[in-house]
């Protein structure tokens, strides 16, 4: 195993640069893509800037589609910078399968924690105690917000660097197996997302005389959530074809939606 390439002082920038940098230009396409990257861009120059072949498929496996509760996500930085600092530009791949299968439910968790919790339980209590003309409830949300910056935040970076570098030295000789398994676990969390999120009703159509809806009385009962899982398909396959973006999809299945939804089609 070779010896680590950061010092602490260079993990701490690489921490704070993702919270300075972590949501620069988000959008559609890609989310905290570029923001990853960003964030990324040292680590690469250190660990790849004597061959120009591997960092450039570092810089675009980490320009893919990013997306995760921003302090969790150091979780996921503090991983991939410990795998490529030991395994190099050979475990792109299973980095790049972690952060697919890691950021839906890390985000699970932290958008209770840093969202809800944040917005509707300390909210409320500062609301509630500015409206008898006490600030202490204000006070108390910064300071959990500081908390969360300062404490919990260099935490779960440090984490996710500490069981990144004992995940390859444990299993070193079977990134191979573990990039499969976490695909197969990307894939999972993918298909549950499009069962559970995306609403497709293709409405009624009159058989004798009875009304037949498509979506439950034919379609569930072959293979429940089929018209969804045929879209999700329809819309990958899409993907770079004709010069297709993921934000011109949207586009599109926004549009198809409302012409949709005269016929009584609806797709949300």
């Amino acid at each position: 195993m070779s010896d680590k390439k950061f010092t602490k002082s260079e993990l701490s920038r690489l921490s704070w640069r993702w919270v300075l940098m972590g949501q620069l230009c988000s959008n559609y396409g890609k989310m905290q893509g570029s923001g990853y990257l960003t964030t990324m861009l040292p680590v690469i120059e250190k660990l790849y800037g004597d061959d120009t072949e591997a960092m450039d498929k570092a810089l675009l496996a980490h320009s893919q589609f990013f997306n995760c509760t921003p302090h969790m996500a150091h979780l996921i930085l503090g991983m991939d910078i410990a795998i490529e600092e030991q395994e190099g530009i050979s475990a792109i791949e299973t980095v790049s399968s972690l952060k697919t299968s890691l950021m839906g439910p890390l985000s699970g968790i932290g958008d209770t924690i840093f969202a809800m919790m944040n917005s509707v339980i300390f909210g409320s209590i500062a609301a509630t105690m500015a409206a008898d003309g006490n600030v202490t409830g204000v006070i108390i949300w910064e300071v959990w917000y500081m908390f969360a910056l300062f404490v919990i935040r260099p935490f779960l970076f440090n984490l996710g660097y500490k069981q990144g570098t004992n995940l390859v030295g444990l299993y070193s000789d079977k990134l191979k197996n573990i990039t499969k398994a976490i695909s197969v676990l990307g894939l999972i969390v993918v298909g549950s997302m499009i069962a559970s999120m995306v609403t497709l009703n293709l409405g009624t159509v009159g058989l004798f005389s009875t009304s037949l809806d498509l979506q439950v009385d034919l379609f569930d009962k072959i293979l429940p959530k089929l018209p969804q899982a045929l879209l999700a398909v329809s819309l990958y396959w899409l993907v770079g074809k004709v010069n297709l973006t993921t934000t011109k999809l949207i586009l599109i299945v926004i549009i198809l939606s409302i012409l949709f939804s005269v016929t009584g089609i609806a797709i949300a």
